[in-house]
């Protein structure tokens, strides 16, 4: 190292505290210290007292004859912006392993007591909320499912205070600890708002916050128990006290084995009351179901009830829909938690219903491809809408016939 330029860097404070280190905490005499520098015993006095500094090339003159002692007094050159730049990005990658992470944030709090625990904290505002919203919805997800994110965000929001800290956000598990699924549901939605709002605005804190919990799955491997015919009827009557429309998809998803979200896309025009089945338009992916067959009971109560009570609804509310099924996501979940409540079967929630139909089909001896057909699996990896309708349709309407469930009176 070239010491010179590094000597002139050094305050008159700094040198002089130099000179005090060689003899008040190293032990060096005066006449030593005033000898390799080639100065006199009272101008290390003076430099001791603090009323002189000593000049570099005294300083060079002492690192000259006594390298490894003076290197013992000198500061640290201090740190430069590159330097510091790489430190960051080692912390950053240091503390994504949680063995790592406390230990870390008690280094720091060495170095800045009582500061580094407030300054992980991040005041979660309205804006940051819009900002989700807005990306949410440049992704192309649906609004209903924009709503559930920022749902279940809000919701732990409200319990911690809208502070984001490690400590908070650890708060999750103890929160739901007696709702797995609900906890699953609000780690996932708080990853993806960490992600996108925070990281907009404090990304470092924003891999910190992400990083400081994990995402839990609440899958029970097979411990769900399938519910009875008569327990999916009592769910149902209660739902028709509460709303139609939740009567209505409950009672169709328990018949048909149809998936929830395709459902809820399903369009006014697509209902056949005279043909007794439902265009879903559900042609691409793995995911297909073009159509789904309605049993007696279903199109009767959506024509004497359902039908009467969404065009009331829509005119009360001074609005157009082309959806089926226009109440909102989230609401109609809650309509359906109250029912199952009411009924005494708050396990019995919605996704049961597709292993519910399956299984009743299945004790019945249908085949399983018929069951994969009827619930809109793909079979085959070509089938198109129109191939689906032309051959099976009339098979299919008659296995449905004479095996589905009947949850409607």
């Amino acid at each position: 190292m070239m010491w010179e330029p590094y000597f002139y860097k050094l305050t008159d404070q700094q040198r002089i505290e130099v000179i005090r280190c060689l003899v008040e905490t190293l032990g060096m005499s005066v006449s030593d210290v005033a000898r390799a520098a080639d100065v006199s015993k009272a101008a290390v006095g003076k430099w001791l007292r603090g009323e002189a500094a000593p000049q570099v090339d005294k300083l060079i003159a002492l690192h000259g004859a006594m390298p490894g002692t003076v290197a013992r007094c000198l500061p640290e050159p201090p740190a430069g912006r590159a330097e510091v730049d790489a430190a960051l990005a080692t912390l950053a990658r240091a503390v994504r392993d949680p063995s790592l992470r406390d230990y870390i944030l008690q280094q720091l709090e060495v170095l800045f007591p009582g500061q580094i625990r407030r300054q992980l904290a991040y005041r979660v505002e309205r804006e940051d909320v819009e900002l989700f919203r807005g990306r949410l919805k440049a992704e192309g997800i649906s609004a209903d499912t924009i709503n559930y994110y920022i749902r279940y965000v809000v919701d732990f929001l409200n319990a911690v205070g809208w502070v984001l800290t490690p400590e908070s956000l650890q708060r999750v598990y103890a929160l739901y600890a007696e709702t797995p699924r609900k906890m699953g549901k609000t780690i996932v939605a708080l990853k993806r708002f960490i992600d996108t709002a925070v990281r907009a605005r404090e990304p470092q804190l924003a891999s910190l916050l992400y990083d400081s919990f994990t995402t839990v799955q609440h899958r029970p491997k097979n411990s769900f128990r399938v519910p009875t015919l008569e327990e999916v009827r009592r769910v149902f009557e209660e739902a028709a006290k509460i709303s139609p429309c939740a009567a209505a998809v409950w009672g169709i998803m328990a018949e048909t084995g149809v998936r929830l979200d395709h459902l809820l896309r399903a369009r006014l025009d697509g209902l056949q009351l005279d043909r007794r089945r439902l265009l879903l338009g559900e042609t691409e992916g793995p995911k297909r179901q073009p159509l789904i067959f309605l049993t007696e009971g279903a199109v009767r109560y959506l024509w004497d009830v359902y039908l009467p009570w969404r065009e009331e609804f829509l005119a009360r509310l001074r609005m157009q829909s082309d959806r089926l099924f226009p109440c909102k996501e989230h609401t109609l979940y809650g309509y359906l938690k109250e029912a199952r409540e009411a009924a005494g079967l708050p396990w019995l929630e919605p996704h049961l219903l597709r292993k519910f139909n399956a299984q009743w089909l299945l004790d019945r001896g249908v085949d399983p491809t018929d069951i994969d057909l009827l619930q809109g699996r793909s079979v085959r990896e070509r089938v198109l809408f129109e191939h689906y309708i032309a051959d099976f349709e009339k098979r299919l309407r008659a296995v449905f016939e004479q095996y589905a469930p009947r949850v409607f009176p």
